[in-house]
């Protein structure tokens, strides 16, 4: 996968974070789902940061490692998410998109 696809893709990750986030803002969901889901946007803007800033330094294996956390934050707020029962679909959409975004990345970079 080359640099400007990973990129591309971790921006389509946090586009999506920050949806879920301004979801989450509007609407009454409980504390664990809110915080979850600012964990996930803070993690794809720091991976966002990592990649633009140092795009060569520590090669694949940091890429490997910000992309792994990203994918785990995702699924903490997916967790929380479902926890949660009842939440407004609209943030259920942004979340699940938003996991769904660092999955494909996450799979894409193992695959090479």
């Amino acid at each position: 996968m080359q640099m400007n696809e990973i990129k591309q893709a971790i921006d389509r990750v946090e586009q999506s974070a920050d949806e879920a986030k301004r979801s989450v803002q509007a609407g009454s969901v409980p504390e664990d789902l809110r915080q979850s889901v600012d964990q996930m946007q803070q993690q794809a803007h720091q991976a966002q940061q990592q990649i633009n800033s140092q795009p060569q330094q520590g090669g694949e294996a940091r890429m490997r490692d910000v992309v792994t956390q990203l994918e785990q934050s995702a699924d903490r707020a997916m967790q929380a998410c479902r926890n949660a029962g009842q939440v407004d679909p609209q943030v259920q959409q942004a979340v699940q998109r938003a996991h769904q975004e660092a999955s494909r990345l996450k799979k894409q970079i193992q695959m090479g």
